[in-house]
Parts: structure tokens; C-alpha cells; sequence
């Protein structure tokens, strides 16, 4: 019987943590994607109150809808497809949180370093958040499609771009003949 507990408990620990990484084709080192076909998305989410809030970061495609998540937190680096995308969701502590109104949204050209901005979560309202997301309510069994009825958080972006792409390269030295851009999210 313990020994069926644990194999259970070790199933069910290895499916959570599959859940949590990221796709092969967004990762540093994918053999998928590179500058020929992608971008470089270069960001942070950070709690001004101390400790991670990210657990869950998810990009929709506008143009074909397909979603890109993965469990990221502090500072992030993804390949993704050059075009147009939006943060569709953001895990934290409090559940999944969806854009009360307009999402965050940036823009990613190939090739290049895309600086996407640092996400500060729970910016205080005199700082002038650029977008409001809220914890989602996707009814009974999460069957039906999710809502986000009330911003549960604010969200501001601060342009740190030297010294996190500075920082960024230090790390990864293969991607330093790459152009960096600004790419910062904002609610268009």
C-alpha cells in the first residue's frame, strides 16, 4: 500500500512540475527556435513588497491566438515568433488573474532583444499603473469561459532596459551580437 502512495505522490509531483516549465521552443537553448525565426523577450516581474509573486506568465499571439505560458518568475528571457502579443494571464498567489480591461501588450520583432519592461505588481494608484488584472472566474468546474469580474491587482512597467539586458548578456554571452530594442508593455 505505501508503495502505491508514493508512486501515485511521485505522478502526481512530476505532472505538476511538467505543467511549470517552459516549452522547448521558447527556452534559451531551443533547438526550434533562434534569432532566424524569433525574437528574444528580455523582462521581470517583480513584488516591490519583497518575495516572487509570478508563477504562472502567459502571451497570447493577436494575430493567430496561440498562447505561450510557462511558470516564470523574477527575470525571464523566451524565444518567441516576431508579432503582436498580450499578457492573457498572470499567476500569483491569490489564483490566475486575467486583464480587467485592457491587457498589457507589446510588440516583437525577430531577431532582436525585445525589452519588455519590468511588471511591477500592486503599483500604489498615484504611480499611475499602466494596466488592472483581476483574479478569474471561470465558473462552476472551470468549464464555462473565464471572466474577470473586479482588478484585484494594479500593474505599473519600469524601463530598466540598460542594466537588465546588460545583466541579461553577462549571462548569456552567445546573444550579444544581437540589436537590443525597447519593447516595453503598455495598455494600447
Amino acid at each position: 500500500m505505501l508503495d502505491r502512495y508514493r508512486f501515485l505522490l511521485g505522478c502526481c509531483l512530476g505532472l505538476m512540475a511538467g505543467c511549470a516549465q517552459m516549452p522547448e521552443e521558447m527556452a534559451l537553448d531551443s533547438k526550434v527556435s533562434s534569432a532566424q525565426n524569433a525574437g528574444l523577450v528580455v523582462g521581470a516581474l517583480v513584488n516591490p513588497a519583497g518575495g516572487n509573486f509570478g508563477t504562472w506568465l502567459e502571451f497570447r499571439d493577436t494575430r493567430t491566438g496561440k498562447r505561450y505560458g510557462w511558470g516564470a518568475k523574477n527575470y525571464f528571457s523566451a524565444w518567441l515568433p516576431a508579432g503582436d502579443y498580450e499578457v492573457s494571464s498572470i499567476g500569483s498567489r491569490r489564483g490566475v488573474m486575467g486583464p480587467f480591461s485592457k491587457p498589457l501588450q507589446f510588440t516583437v520583432k525577430q531577431g532582436d532583444i525585445n525589452y519588455v519592461g519590468e511588471v511591477l505588481y500592486g503599483c500604489p494608484l498615484d504611480a499611475r499603473p499602466t494596466a488592472y488584472y483581476g483574479v478569474m472566474d471561470c465558473g462552476f468546474l472551470a468549464l464555462g469561459n473565464c471572466t474577470v469580474p473586479s482588478p484585484t491587482r494594479s500593474f505599473c512597467i519600469v524601463d530598466r532596459q540598460e542594466p537588465v539586458v546588460r545583466s541579461f548578456l553577462l549571462k548569456n554571452p552567445r546573444y550579444a551580437d544581437m540589436p537590443a530594442r525597447s519593447a516595453l508593455m503598455s495598455a494600447r
